[in-house]
C-alpha cells in the first residue's frame, strides 16, 4: 500500500532511514523471492570504500591510454552502461592530453558509420560496458568494429577494454580476444545505480577528471543523507519527500530544469527515474529537454526541480523563469551546485531519493518488469525476418500526405487518415497525461529540432507534457515506464526506409538498420499488447523531409 510520507510520523520517518542504511529489502515487496533480488542490488549504497581503493588502477589505466596515443575512446553500451559516461562527456570540457570520448549508444547505421569514419581506427579505443555482457546492443556493435580492426592492427584485442561484472560472457570475450583490460564492477549493483562504479569512474578518467574528485562529492554527500542525520535535515530523505509527496497528489510529471552546463544530466536522471519508478501503473515521469514557457500552459500535473549552477551567468539561469513557476504554485525543488564536479553528489542524492520514493509509491525501485516485453518482441521480429526474408510489417498510405504509418488497435483509425489517428490519440489524451515522441532516427539537431517543435506545440495547445527519447536508447531508459507506468499515456514511433544496403553485422546476418527496425516495430508490438495509444509512422529515404511533412500533419491535426 503506497501512503504520502506527509501523513506519517517522525519516529515512522526515521525508521524508515534506518532500514534503508540496514540494506533492508523489505522496503521495497514483502515478497521473499523479491527481496532477494532487491539484495542482489543494493551494493551502491555502500560501495564508495571500494571504487576509493580502485582510483590507483583507474588513474594507471588512463595513463596509459594517454601514454599509448589513442586519440579517441568510443564507448559501446546502453542503459546504465553508457548514461553516465554520456552525461559526463557532455559537461565536463576535456584536457588537452587525453583522447576524445565517444559514447556510441545506438544501432542507428547512418551514425555507427559516422563515427567510425571519424577518426583513425590505429589510435582508436574501444571500452565495450554492459552489465550482464548479453546486451544486444553493444554486442552487435562490438563484433562491427571487431570486423573493422581485425587484420589492420598486429594485436586487436589492445584495442578493446570490458567494463562487466564477474562471471559474464564479456569476461569469458574478453580473456578469448586478449583485451588490453577487464574492469570487473561489483556485481550487486543495477545498471542503473551504477554511476559511481567502474561505468562511471573509467569513462571519467579518460576524460581527464580525477575520479578521486567525484567520489570526494558523492562521499560528502553519502554523510550528509546517513542515518544519523534527521529526516527533515538529510537531503536524500528530504528530496524523497518532494518527489513521492507530489506524485501521490497527481503531480507525477517532473520537469528537469538545468542551467546550460548541466542540461545533459538528465538523460541519466531520465532512465533512473523512469525504470525505478515506472510500474504498476504508477511512476514518476521524468520531463527532460522540454522548452520553457508561460507557466500558465502547464498542466496542473507538473512538478518542477532546478539543477543551478552557481557560477552560471545572469543570461543564461533559469532563475527568473523558476520564480515565475513559485508564482504560479507549481511544487519547485531547487538544487544548487557549487562546481562541476558536484554532480558526483548529485549521483548518490538521486539514487538515494528515488529508491526511498519508490518505496512511498509501493513500487520495487530495482527491477524492470516490461522490458524484457520489448526484448522478446523484437527477437519475433528478427526471427520471422530469418524465416520469410523481409519484415512483418505492413503499413497504410496516408491519402493526403501519402506517409506510410499504422496504428495499434487502441487507435480509432478504421478510414486509415493520419490526421484522423493524430486527432483520436491527442483529443482523448487528458492534459494530465503525457505524450511521448520516439525516434528511431540519427540523433541529429534538425532532427531534435523539428520534434522540439511539436512538442512546444502540443503543450501549448493540449497543456499535457512530452517526452523525447531516441530508439533504442530509451528502450533502457524510459522503456519500463512507458509499458508499466501511467496509463495516461501515447506513443510516437518514427522509424525510415534503407537509404542502400548496409553491410551485415558480422555473425548475425543482419545490418544495423534491420536491428534497429526490428527494434521499433518490437516496442511497437509491445506497446500495442499493454493496450496503448501507439502510431508508428515510417518515412522514406529522406527522412529530414519526411519528418517535416509529417510535422505539417501533425500541427493542423493538432489544431483541428
Amino acid at each position: 500500500m503506497f501512503y504520502r510520507p506527509s501523513r506519517i510520523s517522525p519516529d515512522e520517518k526515521k525508521g524508515i532511514l534506518s532500514r534503508f542504511w540496514a540494506r533492508d529489502p523489505s522496503l521495497w515487496s514483502s515478497d521473499p523471492a523479491e527481496q532477494e533480488g532487491i539484495r542482489n542490488r543494493l551494493g551502491w549504497i555502500s560501495n564508495m570504500a571500494a571504487m576509493r581503493e580502485a582510483i590507483p588502477e583507474i588513474e594507471d589505466f588512463s595513463r596509459e591510454v594517454v601514454d599509448f596515443g589513442f586519440r579517441r575512446v568510443i564507448l559501446l553500451g546502453m542503459g546504465g552502461s553508457s548514461l553516465c559516461a554520456l552525461v559526463l562527456e557532455k559537461t565536463f570540457p576535456r584536457k588537452d592530453a587525453f583522447p576524445r570520448l565517444i559514447v556510441l549508444d545506438t544501432t542507428d547505421p547512418d551514425q555507427i558509420e559516422t563515427v567510425q569514419k571519424d577518426g583513425d581506427l590505429d589510435t582508436t579505443l574501444f571500452i565495450f560496458a554492459s552489465k550482464s555482457g548479453t546486451t544486444i546492443e553493444p554486442n552487435a556493435q562490438f563484433r562491427h568494429f571487431w570486423s573493422m580492426i581485425e587484420g589492420k592492427v598486429p594485436q586487436p584485442g589492445r584495442h578493446f577494454v570490458a567494463i562487466t561484472d564477474p562471471g559474464t560472457p564479456l569476461e569469458a570475450l574478453a580473456q578469448e580476444r586478449g583485451f588490453r583490460k577487464v574492469f570487473l564492477n561489483q556485481p550487486d549493483i543495477g545498471g542503473r545505480y551504477s554511476a559511481l562504479s567502474f561505468f562511471g569512474l573509467v569513462p571519467a578518467a579518460i576524460l581527464g577528471i580525477e575520479p578521486g574528485r567525484i567520489l570526494d562529492r558523492a562521499e560528502e554527500m553519502q554523510k550528509r543523507c546517513s542515518g544519523d542525520v534527521p529526516w527533515e535535515r538529510n537531503p536524500g530523505c528530504i528530496l524523497a519527500e518532494f518527489l513521492a509527496e507530489n506524485a501521490l497528489q497527481n503531480h507525477d510529471k517532473l520537469s528537469i530544469l538545468a542551467d546550460p552546463a548541466l542540461s545533459s544530466f538528465g538523460l541519466w536522471l531520465e532512465q533512473l527515474l523512469a525504470e525505478s519508478s515506472g510500474k504498476e501503473t504508477r511512476g514518476i515521469v521524468p520531463i527532460v529537454g522540454e522548452t520553457t514557457g508561460i507557466p500558465g500552459f502547464y498542466g496542473g500535473e507538473r512538478m518542477f526541480v532546478y539543477l543551478k549552477l552557481k557560477e552560471t551567468p545572469e543570461e543564461d539561469s533559469l532563475q527568473g523563469f523558476v520564480d515565475e513557476l513559485k508564482k504560479a504554485e507549481f511544487p519547485v525543488y531547487v538544487i544548487e551546485l557549487e562546481d562541476l564536479a558536484d554532480l558526483g553528489g548529485q549521483f548518490f542524492l538521486w539514487e538515494m531519493a528515488t529508491a526511498l520514493a519508490c518505496h512511498f509509491l509501493a513500487v520495487n525501485a530495482f527491477d524492470e518488469p516490461d522490458v524484457r516485453h520489448a526484448k522478446a518482441k523484437t527477437s519475433e521480429v528478427l526471427e520471422q525476418y530469418a524465416r520469410e526474408g523481409k519484415m512483418p510489417v505492413e503499413f497504410w498510405v496516408d491519402p493526403q500526405s501519402h506517409i506510410n504509418f499504422r496504428t495499434s488497435a487502441m487507435v480509432a483509425s478504421s478510414m486509415k487518415s493520419l490526421s484522423r489517428a493524430i486527432r483520436d490519440v491527442v483529443h482523448i489524451l487528458p492534459s494530465w497525461g503525457y505524450f511521448a515522441f520516439l525516434p528511431y532516427l540519427p540523433e541529429e539537431p534538425g532532427v531534435v529540432e523539428v520534434i522540439g517543435e511539436m512538442r512546444h506545440l502540443l503543450r501549448q495547445e493540449k497543456g499535457c507534457a512530452t517526452t523525447l527519447g531516441f530508439g533504442p536508447r530509451y528502450l533502457h531508459s524510459t522503456g519500463q515506464l512507458h509499458k508499466g507506468g501511467p496509463l495516461s499515456s501515447a506513443f510516437l514511433i518514427f522509424t525510415r526506409k534503407r537509404a542502400r544496403d548496409y553491410p551485415p553485422i558480422p555473425g548475425m546476418g543482419i545490418s544495423f538498420w534491420h536491428l534497429q527496425f526490428a527494434q521499433a516495430a518490437g516496442d511497437f508490438e509491445a506497446l500495442s499488447q499493454v493496450q496503448k495509444k501507439v502510431i508508428h509512422v515510417h518515412f522514406g529515404e529522406d527522412y529530414h523531409l519526411g519528418l517535416q511533412s509529417f510535422a505539417k500533419v501533425f500541427a493542423r491535426a493538432i489544431r483541428s
